[in-house]
């Protein structure tokens, strides 16, 4: 007699199986991943060339100083930091990776119905949250497969174009980001699944995701940024005005109510919090740059749970919230 754990684990595996197989025949997801790709590393070219530019210029600076004979011990070793120019690369994945984790939860949910299969689905002993946990792990598998292969191809890109290598830390961190945005993206994933599941039309689900996603990655955060009055010149207000740190905070007690709304529209969206984290720990501000990872890790804490706790939450409500397979069927 086969174990009943053993045989609910092989059904929901099965199941994600099956997800995956219609995946890799499904041109447009394949397209979408694609598009996203080509976007990250049109971003990356130019400055991965200037970067280039500029170690072959320190280089020659060092082998014109040992042809004149000349020591460079105290030659400073020359400082490059190639993981600032993923910052197009997360700019992309903040817009279109949640776009497309908004398109495989639409697609996840509204294939059986659209194929009029759910009703077959549904004569095999499948409980509700097997077909739900199925639907999630393959979708969520599919989009953490997609951006790895984007990542890898950004490093390897990134490496033969610049000429810089990446160290063990570089590579860590570009690790610990893939992660971060494949909770990122299957939090919009989750979002629209649970939506497209429990809606009477899958079209409204669609429109209410891309309308979150409409408000969460696009206005929410450019808000806070327009507002932000030390962004009103290029490089920061204060920065160009050389206005020391203890000034700055009294001059910002002036308008602290301002501030308070403005960051809390701000921090509102889980796109602000992915960016916060992903900037810092791949040095893309410069407040950040050449900084030891812990440290940083330590400081975005409060970015970092965010991020995880909208993807834990999302999946909570999916998988547990009990489906009406009859509403499903009929529709």
């Amino acid at each position: 007699m086969s174990n009943p754990a053993q045989s609910t684990i092989h059904q929901t595996f099965a199941m994600v199986r099956k997800e995956w197989l219609e995946a890799r025949r499904d041109r447009f997801f394949s397209a979408l991943t694609g598009f996203m790709l080509l976007a990250a590393l049109i971003s990356l070219t130019t400055g991965a060339i200037a970067l280039a530019a500029e170690v072959a210029d320190f280089t020659s600076a060092k082998d014109l100083l040992l042809s004149l004979g000349k020591s460079i011990t105290n030659l400073d070793a020359g400082e490059f930091y190639p993981l600032k120019l993923l910052r197009g690369a997360i700019e992309q994945i903040e817009i279109v990776g949640a776009v497309l984790g908004i398109i495989v939860g639409f697609r996840s949910a509204s294939g059986e119905r659209g194929r009029q299969t759910l009703a077959l689905v549904l004569t095999r002993p499948v409980t509700h949250r097997q077909f739900v946990m199925s639907k999630a792990l393959a979708g969520i598998s599919l989009i953490a497969s997609s951006l790895l292969m984007v990542f890898a191809a950004l490093t390897i890109f990134l490496i033969v174009i610049s000429g810089v290598g990446l160290s063990t830390d570089d590579l860590t961190r570009i690790g610990l980001i893939w992660g971060l945005s494949t909770l990122y993206v299957s939090a919009f994933f989750l979002l629209t699944l649970l939506l497209c599941l429990h809606l009477k039309n899958p079209a409204t689900a669609l429109l209410a995701g891309f309308i979150t996603w409409l408000i969460l990655v696009l206005i929410a955060p450019q808000i806070g940024d327009t507002l932000d009055p030390d962004n009103q010149v290029a490089g920061g207000v204060f920065k160009q005005l050389h206005v020391q740190k203890a000034e700055q905070d009294k001059i910002k007690q002036g308008y602290a109510t301002f501030e308070t709304i403005r960051n809390g529209v701000e921090v509102a969206s889980i796109t602000k919090h992915f960016e916060r984290a992903s900037f810092a720990v791949l040095g893309i501000k410069d407040n950040y740059t050449g900084k030891p990872l812990l440290p940083i890790l330590s400081e975005k804490l409060s970015d970092l749970l965010w991020v995880l706790f909208s993807f834990l939450g999302l999946a909570f409500i999916t998988i547990i919230k009990p489906l009406q397979f009859s509403k499903l069927v009929k529709e």
